[in-house]
């Protein structure tokens, strides 16, 4: 299916995007020892796919709240180009390290890999597509990290890219459905 192919591309993206985002470069940094950044960066995935797989599974057996995801997925994409274009961040939640952060800081990747994992719900394309996005934030995390590099040129360009091809994505969806 080549909707599942693009969704599972767009999470990968998502991912990579959400790796590098201010708030885990700098907690990556305050960290200082490789291992200790290689921790937060899994203890954080772990914490947000403790979240999304009840999230999905509600969301995804139930047509009307599959909808609703997609339009909020639409405000959330708004959202994370509001964010490039003001160079500003949002979190919404607590900002703790790792299992904490990462299961209850909402931000605009997590919210759209959830309502992509949500999308023509399959719980193993649904774990696919979470697993896509929590591999390439590990990546882009203990990465960026361990480079010392701070990528805010690159981070708010990937962010501009996906929130508009996440957007024209999610308008398809309901345009088709």
């Amino acid at each position: 299916m080549k909707l599942n192919v693009d969704a599972l591309l767009l999470s990968l993206l998502l991912g990579l995007s959400h790796g590098i985002e201010p708030d885990h470069v700098a907690t990556a940094r305050l960290l200082k020892s490789k291992r200790k950044i290689v921790e937060f960066a899994l203890s954080h995935s772990a914490g947000f796919l403790i979240i999304a797989i009840p999230i999905v599974i509600f969301i995804g057996s139930n047509r009307i709240f599959e909808f609703i995801a997609d339009i909020i997925g639409i405000i959330f994409s708004i959202l994370l180009l509001i964010e490039v274009i003001l160079d500003k961040e949002f979190d919404i939640g607590a900002n703790k390290a790792g299992l904490l952060q990462g299961a209850f800081v909402i931000t605009p990747t997590k919210v759209l890999v959830i309502v992509l994992a949500s999308t023509d719900y399959n719980l193993i394309y649904s774990a696919e597509i979470i697993l896509a996005f929590i591999l390439a934030s590990i990546f882009s995390i203990s990465a960026l990290a361990i480079l010392n590099l701070i990528p805010k040129r690159i981070y708010k360009f990937v962010d501009g890219i996906i929130a508009i091809v996440t957007i024209t994505y999610l308008i398809s969806l309901l345009v088709i459905n």
